[in-house]
């Protein structure tokens, strides 16, 4: 038998003893368990994934569908627009996490998408090497883009937007390279992109600025340039987006769907007051990694068009365009950009041995490089990313609290529950982040004012929620017009304040982080005790022989104050 050796450490390794080898990690793996070391390592556990009330109309909706066996085309949670069309336009996410729900609750959800993450950060980190041939650097900055993408790492169907928007890199990099081939599966991939996520789009539009960047090189080339050459380039991209295109009418709604989302994208008065569609506030944490790679990414542009790569160039600042007009864009942009900013910082590398400062950084990064590519050939059966998923697995399963995956107390009204449960007529206003938790725990019986699904609601109707938060002069007539008869609120929101003193209306239940108002009450004993200023256990409510006790538990919570800035739509 033919024998092949691979050097590496000063040792050698054979065919005959490779299956050694493939039971160690490779950097594959370590760029896989990325995310899972931040989220148990860095972050407060996976209730970071959990920190938006989405995902629980999100597993309702998809508990809907798989009841029914349809998809939803009228609202389903709200009493202020009851039978009004909608679009659920994530409805496979929604069914295929709904089930998981079902089988693994609230934990399974989180589990789920932390897997996921792992995922694109492995698809993240290969795209990174075959870009940039350095393994170390690819590594380094597939951790750089990461961090810069944990401004929007939640439990949502966007996830899987970036999961496809690195298929389609790597898809585009292989026909780059002569594989014009393997264009012709993304028409099918947007298939179920267009029914998991709105950003479907992106798709179709990476291809067309690709294909526009190589129409340009081509004709830009100084020897063989011509008109016919550029479009012979950009062709197989042209015909590879127009395909995406057709394929994304294969959806529930048709090209309705289309026509709703370019609305809801057109609609300034409603966008204005999504945070995530506003730019990134640069005082927060993690914005560095975006600043860092946003300054890497310009070098990298300047970079690749003296090289004459003119899609990356237009990629890039596309890409960079779309972030700093919304926060939420952010991922994309760094995904986007890593590979080319390694390749410049790798050929950069390459061209400092004559200043003796670099020189060490140098050989340190060519020693390891080199150290690691031979090894890195080998296949690997990735036993070290299965035994963490399966111990992720189990810590969830035995709630750790080092994952924790549930929703944060300090976030949301968990303890608020059993309040609303004792009167189940009640028309209750809130914020929409606090509905789409009330949904989650309280649909069907209970339908909410508003929720998280702006698109629905529309500007004008979010407009006059924020007039009732802030207490405008319209306030009542707002709540009396939809039969309002309690309120929950963060204590320190205006609206609450003006109705510690309105006529008419009594505080139910407060411990400090959320306070319920009713009205119509009769007597003050009709009112829950504030839970801070109980020492002692006490039922204190009773709904038909079942006690709803213990409230004085509750602990107060120093929280943050009761947003009226609208968070999102997935």
């Amino acid at each position: 038998m033919e024998l092949t050796a691979v050097q590496s450490w000063g040792g050698t390794y054979t065919d005959s003893n490779r299956w050694y080898i493939r039971l160690l990690p490779s950097l594959t793996d370590l760029a896989f368990l990325i995310p899972a070391f931040l989220i148990v390592c860095i972050l407060p556990g996976a209730k970071v994934l959990l920190a938006d009330g989405d995902t629980g109309w999100h597993i309702r909706t998809g508990e809907w569908i798989l009841q029914h066996k349809a998809v939803p085309m009228t609202d389903l949670f709200s009493f202020t627009k009851p039978g009004q069309s909608w679009f659920a336009w994530e409805w496979e996410w929604d069914a295929v996490f709904a089930w998981i729900h079902q089988q693994w609750g609230i934990a399974g959800v989180a589990f789920a998408n932390v897997v996921l993450l792992c995922v694109i950060s492995a698809l993240l980190y290969r795209l990174i090497r075959r870009v940039s041939g350095n393994d170390v650097l690819a590594l380094l900055f597939t951790l750089i883009a990461l961090l810069g993408s944990t401004i929007h790492w939640l439990a949502r169907p966007h996830l899987f937007s970036w999961l496809f928007v690195l298929v389609f890199l790597h898809v585009i990099v292989s026909a780059g390279e002569g594989k014009k081939k393997a264009l012709w599966c993304l028409p099918f991939l947007t298939v179920a992109w267009v029914n998991i996520h709105g950003a479907f789009f992106l798709g179709t539009l990476f291809l067309l600025l690709t294909a526009a960047g190589e129409a340009f090189s081509a004709f830009a080339d100084e020897e063989h340039g011509s008109l016919a050459r550029a479009r012979a380039k950009a062709q197989p991209y042209l015909l590879c987006a127009a395909g995406c295109f057709l394929a994304s009418f294969v959806n529930p709604y048709t090209w309705h769907l289309h026509q709703h989302i370019l609305s809801y994208l057109r609609d300034s008065k409603l966008l204005d007051d999504i945070q995530e569609f506003q730019s990134v506030n640069f005082h927060y944490g993690m914005a560095v990694f975006f600043e860092c790679m946003l300054l890497l990414g310009a070098a990298s542009v300047a970079w690749c068009a003296r090289r004459r790569k003119f899609a990356p160039v237009i990629l890039i600042l596309v890409c960079a365009h779309m972030a700093l007009v919304s926060a939420r864009n952010i991922p994309i942009f760094v995904f986007v950009a890593a590979p080319w900013v390694c390749c410049m910082l790798d050929s950069a590398l390459t061209q400092v041995g004559a200043a003796a400062r670099f020189r060490k950084f140098r050989d340190a990064v060519a020693g390891a490089y080199h150290e690691f590519q031979p090894i890195e050939s080998i296949g690997r059966w990735h036993l070290a990313s299965l035994a963490v998923v399966l111990w992720m697995a189990y810590l969830l399963a035995q709630r750790d609290p080092r994952l924790n995956a549930s929703f944060d107390e300090k976030r949301f009204p968990v303890q608020v529950i059993p309040v609303l449960n004792a009167r189940p007529a009640a028309h209750i206003f809130t914020s929409d982040q606090w509905g789409d938790y009330l949904i989650y725990r309280l649909y069907p019986s209970r339908r909410v004012f508003v929720d998280g699904r702006s698109d629905f609601y529309g500007g004008d109707f979010i407009l006059r929620c924020e007039h009732i938060l802030n207490a405008r002069y319209d306030w009542q007539t707002e709540l009396k017009r939809f039969g309002v008869d309690m309120v929950l609120l963060k204590p320190d929101a205006p609206l609450a304040t003006v109705l510690k003193t309105a006529p008419g209306w009594k505080v139910l239940f407060d411990d400090g982080s959320a306070i319920v108002f009713c009205k119509g009450l009769k007597t003050e004993h009709d009112a829950v005790p504030s839970p801070r200023l109980q020492t002692e256990f006490s039922p204190v409510f009773r709904n038909g022989g079942k006690e709803l006790g213990g409230l004085s538990a509750l602990q107060v919570k120093n929280d943050d104050s009761q947003s009226i800035t609208h968070e999102r739509r997935s």
